[in-house]
């Protein structure tokens, strides 16, 4: 039964792994996502030696050798407060009647995952796009903003230009860090960015978006 392929996922995430897979994470001037790699999602079964099963759910378990090369990225919940001046981060934005960019999601990333990704393009949707760099400045009181008593806006720079980001109280925030196949225990929440193989699927980038319950 085949697993659950989003072929033209349209997130920051198939973009960023996409990244990973192909540059690992190291600074890239273009990101670069890999076409025809499947994105699958569900929670894992099981990690015994390189082989991982995850269930898709609607589909059924998927099975896919866990390669050293496989970057496992740890994806947990974090708050406006989060974003800084001088940290690293990736945004989804969509541009508004007023013509400006206002954030969907927010994605700070370790320093160890500095300039993966790096840019300003668009994404699938009409008016979307991507913004990976570090951000500049910000403008307008974050606990005001949070409360939807005040604005916000991210001056986000990178090579190549500048992008000024709207963000709205209730934007999505995320912490990323690099993992370890520790973090791959049966129940865990996974997307998973596959690589076909003659021998089948390989996992070439996997996002823990939540830990079993213990």
């Amino acid at each position: 039964m085949p697993p659950t392929i989003h072929a033209h996922r349209t997130t920051w995430l198939a973009a960023l792994s996409g990244c990973l897979i192909c540059c690992t994470l190291v600074a890239m001037a273009q990101p670069a996502p890999r076409r025809g790699a499947p994105t699958i999602n569900g929670t894992v079964v099981s990690l015994q030696g390189q082989t991982l099963q995850v269930d898709t759910r609607a589909n059924g378990p998927v099975t896919l050798t866990l390669t050293a090369q496989a970057n496992i990225i740890d994806q947990e919940p974090a708050t406006l407060s989060d974003v800084k001046a001088g940290r690293f981060i990736g945004t989804t934005a969509v541009q508004a009647s007023d013509g400006k960019l206002h954030a969907r999601e927010i994605h700070i990333f370790p320093e160890s995952m500095r300039g993966a990704g790096e840019g300003h393009y668009p994404m699938g949707p009409p008016n979307t796009t991507m913004t990976n760099g570090n951000v500049q400045a910000v403008s307008g009181s974050v606990a005001k903003a949070a409360s939807g008593a005040g604005k916000l806006a991210l001056l986000i720079s990178y090579k190549g230009g500048q992008s000024r980001i709207e963000v709205p109280p209730n934007v999505t925030v995320t912490m990323m860090q690099t993992g370890t196949r520790a973090l791959l225990t049966p129940g865990a929440n996974v997307t998973v960015l596959a690589q076909p193989s003659p021998n089948g699927l390989k996992a070439g980038a996997i996002i823990v978006h939540g830990h079993a319950s213990s």
